[in-house]
């Protein structure tokens, strides 16, 4: 595999990778807040229940004005998804500090396996949950979370 990037393109997609994080929980937040604040009204009410209370201090019904619409948290995730691909593939190709034939074989071996982990997990996610359905780009960032994972991991080892 040729890289064509020099290797401070490494930092830039981590800082890519890093960006796509914090755009992802902004994304999130309504959602991580609806089910905190059903889940503390909840706990409120069984606790009351365990402690013989009759009258119950937090509305049942836990109604959240969202900070962002269904639109905007969308358009969030999808700039999120856009940077977390872009800063893997812009790590991907970037050199090493020391780039020769040896580590152009490690990344070989490294994609090749980091493909199989992510279709053999997708496999036995489909037989075991066989009504969820997963998006490509989705399948696309896993794999390239896996390959830097394991490329990590075959450098180590095979350098050490």
């Amino acid at each position: 595999m040729k890289t064509y990037l020099p290797h401070y393109f490494k930092t830039i997609g981590i800082l890519f990778v890093f960006i796509a994080i914090v755009l992802s929980f902004i994304g999130g937040i309504d959602n991580s807040r609806q089910a905190f604040m059903k889940g503390v009204a909840e706990g409120s009410k069984s606790s009351q229940e365990l402690y013989g209370q009759t009258e119950l201090t937090t509305p049942k019904d836990v109604d959240i004005k969202p900070y962002l619409t269904k639109k905007e948290s969308d358009i969030y995730i999808m700039i999120s998804l856009f940077f977390s691909i872009t800063g893997f593939i812009l790590y991907l190709f970037s050199k090493e500090k020391i780039d020769d034939e040896y580590i152009q074989q490690i990344r070989l071996k490294s994609i090749l396996q980091a493909l199989i982990t992510t279709w053999l997990t997708y496999g036995l996610i489909k037989l075991i949950f066989k009504d969820y359905q997963f998006e490509g780009i989705y399948i696309l960032q896993l794999q390239l979370i896996v390959y830097v994972i394991i490329f990590k991991y075959n450098k180590d080892k095979e350098l050490s």
